[in-house]
């Protein structure tokens, strides 16, 4: 297909993996070859100098290259999910993330059966790992930790071989989200301007050319540049999902969650719906309070026993004003 022309080639992929004396080094192509290599410190940049003298040494292409991280040096945080779809998971553990390491936090995740892995870290550590692999010509594509209950029981070339497949066949979302594009821009950008050139020629060719023929030809250059613009769209909608969970993110990295807490703050934020904007979320030991405006006195009566059904049997409305703008601002509490 059309677009599979403007992906970046990650059909060889490096694989990296330091447990504090060694670096395990795989390349991933139709089979898996292994290198495994003394490391001469445990500074990342001295890491990144001596895996790209391996690769240079292999001829290995350095275009996507994943690293994986021992446990210690990730944030990381393991859950139950219960009847949370798969859909609503990425959102939840993007909430996590910012209330461990801040605004725009990197994060990952992994789903055991009823149970969810999930890791993160500051974004200056990311950055510097970044820096210091492109200082040597590594293009880092990904960044990740093995579930705490599997490291203990692996080769240390199988975790390598983990953070291959991520980055070539994107199973699951890693680390380093802001170079983890696959999209190669280059392509597009020249496509899109030849496209538009060939339009253009089209165009003008219709003074000595049968009209008809350079009409099919100007419709198939613009179904290609539609083909561009709905790969793009999906980009897009991704940045507008997200933009929807900052005001939970924002409530979730202003105080200090206990798992407990975390776990009673996801299910409110996932039953709030749309009709129900929530302000202010306040827990501790023994009471929770939800502040909120509601569309209208029924979406509040509706969220009212959402919250008794799902989170609090015993949540109560203890008062509710219709605002000048039509909007009923409320207050919900209930006794933990």
């Amino acid at each position: 297909m059309l677009k599979n022309f403007f992906k970046e080639n990650v059909g060889a992929v490096i694989g990296a993996y330091f447990d504090g004396d060694k670096i395990f080094i795989v390349r991933l192509t139709e089979k898996f070859e292994t290198v495994e290599v003394e490391a001469d410190g445990s500074e990342i940049e001295q890491l990144a100098e001596k895996i790209s003298f391996v690769c240079r040494q292999k001829g290995w292409a350095t275009s996507a290259v994943g690293f994986c991280l021992r446990a210690d040096d990730a944030v990381t945080f393991q859950t139950e999910v219960g009847n949370v779809p798969d859909k609503e998971i990425p959102a939840l553990v993007e909430s996590w993330a910012t209330a461990q390491t801040g605004k725009n936090a990197p994060f990952a995740f992994t789903k055991l059966g009823e149970e969810l892995w999930m890791e993160t870290l500051p974004r200056v550590k990311l950055e510097e790992f970044d820096a210091a692999f492109q200082k040597f010509g590594l293009n880092l594509r990904g960044l990740s930790v093995m579930p705490v209950d599997s490291l203990v029981k692996i080769h240390p070339f199988d975790r390598t071989e983990f953070i291959t497949e991520v980055v070539r066949d994107k199973k699951a979302p890693n680390l380093l989200q802001a170079r983890g594009n696959v999209w190669n821009w280059k392509k597009i950008s020249v496509a899109s301007a030849a496209i538009f050139f060939i339009a253009m020629i089209i165009a003008s060719s219709k003074l000595f050319i049968e009209y008809r023929t350079a009409s099919a030809n100007l419709d198939a250059a613009t179904e290609s540049i539609n083909e561009l613009r709905d790969d793009l769209a999906l980009k897009e909608n991704l940045d507008a999902d997200i933009a929807e969970l900052n005001k939970l993110n924002k409530i979730c990295a202003e105080q200090n969650f206990t798992p407990t807490k975390f776990n009673l703050l996801l299910k409110v934020g996932k039953i709030s719906g749309g009709d129900v904007r929530l302000i202010e979320i306040r827990v501790d030991e023994k009471l929770l309070e939800l502040e909120g405006l509601a569309n209208t006195p029924d979406a509040l009566k509706a969220y009212l026993s959402r919250v008794k059904n799902f989170v609090v049997q015993n949540a109560r409305l203890e008062n509710s004003t219709e605002r000048d703008d039509g909007d009923i601002a409320f207050l919900i509490r209930a006794s933990l």
